[in-house]
Formats: C-alpha cells, structure tokens, sequence
C-alpha cells in the first residue's frame, strides 16, 4: 500500500479564504490569477481522494481474500482516509461554488 499525503484541511481552508479576501471583485486581473492555485488545489483534492478511494478498495480486496499482509485495521485507515479525502474534495468545491456565486452577485 502506498503512503497517502496527510492534508492539513484548517491550513488550506483558511488560504482559501484569504485568496478570497485579498482579490476583491472590482480588479479585473486578480480573479484570474488566483483562480489557476485553486483550481490546482481543487485537481490535487480530486486526484487524492480518487488514490484513495483506489488503496482503500485494495485492500478491502486483500483483506478479502486472505491476504496475511493487510489487517482490518490497515483497511479500516484506509477507508476513513479515502473518506476524509472526498470530504476535502466536497469542500474545496463548495468554497469555490460559493466565490462564484460571490462574484456573480458582485455589482460594478
């Protein structure tokens, strides 16, 4: 099983939140700018929770078929990473619903 990077979900909400208060929505260029980070951390939230959700499903199978390498408990870790991973992933998304919806609302 391969080693999951640990996501620090208090330290990059709290930069996305400060991404959106430092671009305010009457400068043209800052948006864009910005917009290229998130959408990074918004791929690499995917990306991790899809090998997530990929080593949790290994070794479920494992632990399934008798593997003596892969206890419950590494299933069980497995599974809740994975989990916390889509949960990371669900709220960078609704952070980033939230901005647009923002910057729509905006008047100039």
């Amino acid at each position: 099983m391969s080693a999951i990077r640990a996501i620090d979900l208090p330290a990059t909400l709290q930069r996305t939140d400060e991404i959106r208060e430092r671009t305010p929505a009457r400068e043209a260029g800052g948006a864009a700018a910005t917009g290229s980070s998130f959408a990074a951390s918004l791929a690499d939230a995917v990306s991790q929770a899809r090998h997530a959700e990929r080593s949790a499903s290994e070794a479920a199978a494992g632990f399934a078929a008798g593997d003596p390498g892969v206890g419950i408990h590494e299933v069980v870790i497995a599974s809740e990473k994975a989990n916390i991973s889509l949960r990371y992933a669900t709220t960078l998304k609704n952070k980033l619903l939230d901005s647009y919806r923002e910057l729509m609302n905006t008047q100039v």
